[in-house]
């Protein structure tokens, strides 16, 4: 049986298919050399996982404001090429997954548990998370079970109300400034010195930046900056005085940005066998709600009448 994992977040969806045998092996195979909209995870150094797994994941597929619609294209796709009696237990997470889980009655998994699983399953050697996500931070320590791969969560906070350390923040400050928030990694790393822009609140934050502009200080040097502040923020209202515990993953959209990991690595001092961003940064979340997907008190499967109903929900 194919399980399948739904993170509906703040600014992307992503969706990851876990084939439990050969057969199951062979469909997503099939999916991944005929569509453009799939890849299948390959092999992580150090994770057995994989012995006996294979998954499958959607391409990054921003919201745009409309989270159930680009579910359902994913899903609708998916279901296409998976015959409905293959499809095993499905599970959602994210921010929007609850909507999801309102119209379809499938199982929400807590974004902490379905991080620590995903993450603590494909890296074992991991013992702090990191994530940026669009509305959401997150710092959790876990802990593996090297006998049954169950993991655990030791500690864990998140980011309160301000977006001061969130991606949306960084995406509307990007737009701002006149780039796409693709290419503010690549123009950081080549940014002089870093604008002083304050970290603890977006509204300073933000104001800062004028006043840099005002000042004719260049756009690369206040992105720098604003890097900076995320990170300083990310510490001081969410890690704290917490004691870090390598390996640490950095994970979620915003560690695509090469600008925050520079500052991140720095500001917490983290060489690089203490400190890395998995290839597959922004799937965990999908991954962990599959692998928990049969997990759940009340575990269920998805059907095309689902996805139909879904499509008609999304028509209204």
């Amino acid at each position: 049986m194919i399980n399948i994992g739904i993170d509906i977040g703040a600014i992307s969806v992503k969706v990851a298919a876990i084939a439990n045998d050969e057969s199951d092996r062979q469909i997503l195979i099939k999916i991944a050399s005929e569509s453009d909209n799939f890849f299948h995870i390959d092999e992580v150094k150090n994770s057995t996982f994989f012995n006996d797994k294979y998954i499958l994941v959607s391409k990054y597929k921003r919201i745009k404001g409309m989270p159930m619609h680009s579910t359902y294209e994913i899903l609708d796709e998916l279901m296409n090429y998976i015959p409905e009696d293959k499809i095993g237990y499905v599970a959602v997470t994210g921010g929007g997954g609850k909507l999801f889980n309102q119209i379809l009655g499938i199982p929400y998994i807590n974004d902490f548990k379905s991080v620590a699983q995903g993450v603590g399953t494909l890296y074992p050697d991991v013992q702090t998370i990191f994530e940026m996500g669009g509305d959401n931070s997150k710092y959790i320590q876990i802990d593996i079970d090297k006998e049954t791969g169950t993991v655990g969560i030791l500690d864990y906070e998140k980011n309160g109300e301000c977006a001061a350390g969130t991606g949306s923040f960084m995406d509307q400050q990007a737009n701002r400034l006149k780039f796409e928030i693709e290419v503010v990694g690549d123009i950081v790393m080549k940014a002089g010195q870093a604008a002083n822009i304050a970290g603890r609140c977006s509204v300073f934050a933000k104001s800062d930046m004028i006043h840099a502009q005002q000042k004719g200080i260049q756009r690369p040097e206040i992105l720098k900056g604003l890097c900076d502040a995320v990170v300083r923020n990310f510490k001081g209202t969410i890690v704290k005085n917490r004691e870090l515990h390598p390996k640490v993953a950095f994970i979620g959209g915003v560690s695509a940005n090469k600008g925050i990991v520079q500052a991140m690595q720095s500001l917490f001092e983290l060489s690089d066998e203490e400190f890395f961003v998995p290839e597959y940064y922004a799937w965990m979340s999908a991954i962990g709600a599959g692998l928990l997907a049969d997990k759940e008190k009340n575990p269920k499967s998805i059907s095309k009448d689902d996805i139909k109903k879904l499509g008609e929900y999304v028509d209204t």
